[in-house]
């Protein structure tokens, strides 16, 4: 081998070349490229000669095993490429593949001397050398990994002749293929490698001529996860490149933007459930100028491409809804303005919505999260598709999928994630009427009653939702909803309730309670004051609206008033039915009632609602009951009722009210006393009476009710007693 050695290269060259002095081994480099350029100028080029250098320099010096020899022939190398000059490109594989194969040598200097050769060979080869820059890349990741501090200082002068080259001859430089290695090599946990593939992302996004953007979906995941890195310089290079590469995205032609965020949108959704803070943050904030470049495209009338981003919708919501509740307050905001912007934008588009999509992955975040904030912006998705596609939300397999987790919502301790339910409970109710609906599990019921008995069945599980707040619940529906229509839907369910009467009264007190306090349901006790009464008294009604016309019209299958509506299923609970008839002023029936209680058990709970009742009457909405008082001959069976109320109450405190209350209608009977002694007088007391009791009639008191109107006050009392005795 030394002799085929001594015969290309002559006995002093090889004698010097593996010496284990660099100045030897330097002088024996500088004859080599003597002789590569005396073979130049040979008559026939030279080439045969040239590449038998090559041969014996990598069999008899690269390949040896011994490190001088190694050493001489990386020098050998680094000359002939000298002596090529501008013939380089021939010969620039044999040159470069044995440099870069003693990048991996056990011995420090080897690597390093391996390093200036490279640098040598490619200084000389310029553009050419970009031909072999991915192996060239591969070469700089190992050595920056090395633990040699003079490897790593050669390695970064021949990391800085790399740039400098693809820099001056960017346009022969092969980003694509460039980039595929650069995603690879950002996999790498090393902290000098992570660093030289941001410097080398941050010099092409530099470069005018390397398009980096378009390159985005092949490593933006990597430079996120860089995001988590331990070491702050690589963080904050990773965030400057991120930042860099969206104003990239956002300054492109409004063509090339979409199709790039169409790529990569999903690759930022993913980043969004990051453990590493900043890395959520910065997706959020990707995703925010996604849907603002999206929006403003919209407002100037650009064709925006509505059918990609239906494709992206649900992904976009999974990230938003994922951070929408981070620990992070920065976070949650971004989110917070995100989903805002998504809803917007999602009210805008022209294309059909993919409501399922959006559905599967609303139902999947109800599912999977129990904070307050993700199930209030479930919910007010759901309340936005309900309105941009009706049709759609309200067939039968939408439906189906969505009750049960949102009646299980209503069980969220939070009091703002159950209105927002509620809220969403109030749109399906209205959303359809009986003759449009087609629900396979309650027969020819509309999606109004069908919720109502679902959520009626939820009471009848959860008692103590129904105490603690179902009175919130009732007037936040009555809020929203036809209030008359859902007491009546609830009315007819509870006088069908045959299997739980505790229930139906517990469910019987709740309403009537709400029906008689809250300003949602001011409406309904309008409506009972206008209720004819069912016996024709000295309060000024008409002789037309009497009682038994009533009858007659229920019995015709004409509407009910919303008292008889009410009434029947109200004797579920005795209390709450007499405050009805107190209320609607059928003071008859209501002393039938009372007279009624004496047989009943004098239990704690009913002695207790008898308190509250008279509480209530004390209260400022039943001051025109208390006012009527004061015509104790024009309403006796007022009188007569209050009187039995107070002899079935112990003597407490309710008692005490109730008897200094009645002691007042003593003062009605002087008055009425006065008015008969002084007829003249009539006229005028009749006038000031008058704003007490509503429209007053110049009739005196009325005989005897007529026979229809007692039977059906005898009709309305037994079935009171029915219904009690059950």
């Amino acid at each position: 081998m030394a002799a085929e050695a001594s015969e290309v290269l002559g006995d002093h060259i090889v004698k010097l070349l593996g010496d284990k002095l660099y100045d030897k081994r330097k002088s024996a480099a500088l004859e080599i490229e003597k002789k590569v350029r005396q073979a130049l100028l040979s008559p026939g080029g030279g080439m045969g000669q040239v590449q038998k250098i090559l041969d014996s320099l990598r069999r008899d010096y690269i390949e040896s095993p011994q490190a001088s020899q190694k050493k001489g022939g990386l020098i050998g190398l680094a000359s002939v490429a000298i002596g090529l000059e501008g013939d380089i490109r021939k010969f620039l594989p044999q040159l470069v593949t044995p440099v870069l194969e003693l990048f991996d040598d056990l011995d420090a200097r080897v690597r390093y001397y391996a390093c200036e050769a490279l640098f040598n060979i490619s200084k000389v080869a310029g553009e050419a050398v970009l031909e072999h820059f991915n192996d060239l890349f591969n070469g700089l990741c190992k050595l920056f990994a090395d633990v040699d501090t003079d490897v790593k200082n050669g390695v970064q002068v021949l990391d800085r002749l790399m740039k400098d080259i693809v820099t001056q001859w960017a346009s022969s430089f092969k980003a694509a293929d460039f980039v595929n290695l650069l995603a690879e090599r950002m996999k790498a946990k090393n902290p000098f490698i992570r660093q030289l593939v941001l410097a080398w992302i941050s010099l092409l996004l530099k470069d005018m001529v390397v398009d980096m953007v378009r390159y985005l979906p092949q490593y933006l995941q990597g430079l996120f996860s860089m995001l988590g890195d331990q070491s702050r310089d690589i963080r904050h290079n990773a965030d400057a490149c991120l930042n860099d590469l969206l104003k990239g995205v956002t300054s492109s032609s409004d063509e090339k933007a979409m199709e790039i965020i169409s790529e990569t949108a999903g690759i930022v959704v993913s980043c969004c459930s990051q453990t590493d803070a900043c890395a959520r943050l910065t997706a959020l904030c990707w995703l925010h100028e996604y849907v603002h470049l999206k929006m403003s495209l919209d407002k100037k009338g650009i064709e925006s491409s509505d059918g990609r981003w239906v494709e992206m919708l649900p992904d976009l919501l999974g990230g938003t809804l994922h951070c929408i509740d981070d620990k992070e307050e920065e976070i949650a905001r971004m989110a917070i303005e995100m989903n805002n912007g998504l809803l917007e934008m999602v009210q805008r588009l022209q294309s059909a919505i993919p409501v399922d999509k959006l559905v599967d992955q609303l139902l999947q975040s109800m599912h999977s999260r129990e904070s307050m904030v993700v199930r209030i912006a479930c919910l007010q998705w759901i309340c936005m598709l309900l309105v941009q596609n009706r049709e759609k939300m309200l067939g039968r397999y939408t439906l189906d999928r969505l009750f049960d987790p949102i009646f299980e919502t209503l069980l969220h301790e939070d009091d703002e994630v159950v209105a927002a339910a509620l809220n969403v409970l109030a749109q399906i109710m209205e959303g359809r009427k009986a003759e449009e609906d087609d629900m396979p599990d309650r027969e020819g019921q509309d999606l109004f009653t069908s919720v109502a008995n679902r959520l009626l069945d939820l009471f009848r599980r959860e008692r103590r939702m129904l105490e603690i707040k179902g009175r919130l619940m009732i007037r936040h529906l009555c809020g929203h909803l036809d209030a008359r229509r859902l007491y009546v839907t609830v009315a007819r369910a509870i006088q069908h309730e045959t299997n739980d009467l505790e229930f139906a009264q517990q469910l019987v007190q709740t309403f009537s309670w709400i029906l008689f306090t809250a300003t949602e349901t001011k409406s309904l006790r309008e409506e009972l004051l206008r209720t004819a009464p069912l016996v024709e008294g000295s309060g000024g009604v008409s002789s037309g609206a009497g009682g038994g016309q009533e009858a007659a019209a229920a019995a015709e299958g004409a509407p009910r008033s919303l008292f008889l509506e009410l009434l029947e299923p109200w004797f579920h609970n005795p209390v709450s039915a007499l405050a009805l008839c107190l209320w609607a002023q059928q003071y008859e029936l209501a002393t039938g009632l009372t007279a009624r209680f004496a047989a009943f058990e004098p239990t704690l709970d009913l002695l207790k609602q008898l308190d509250q009742l008279v509480h209530l009457l004390e209260s400022p909405i039943f001051s025109r009951l208390r006012l009527r008082l004061l015509e104790p001959h024009q309403h006796p069976a007022l009188l007569k009722c209050l009187l039995g109320l107070a002899m079935l109450l112990p003597q407490a405190r309710a008692f005490n009210i109730l008897r200094e209350r009645i002691h007042v209608v003593q003062s009605g009977l002087l008055l009425e006393a006065q008015h008969t002694e002084a007829p003249r007088a009539g006229a005028a007391d009749s006038h000031m009476l008058s704003w007490v009791v509503g429209k007053s009639s110049s009739k005196g008191p009325s005989g005897p009710a007529n026979m229809s109107d007692t039977d059906l006050i005898g009709a309305l009392l037994q079935r009171f007693d029915e219904v009690t005795a059950a």
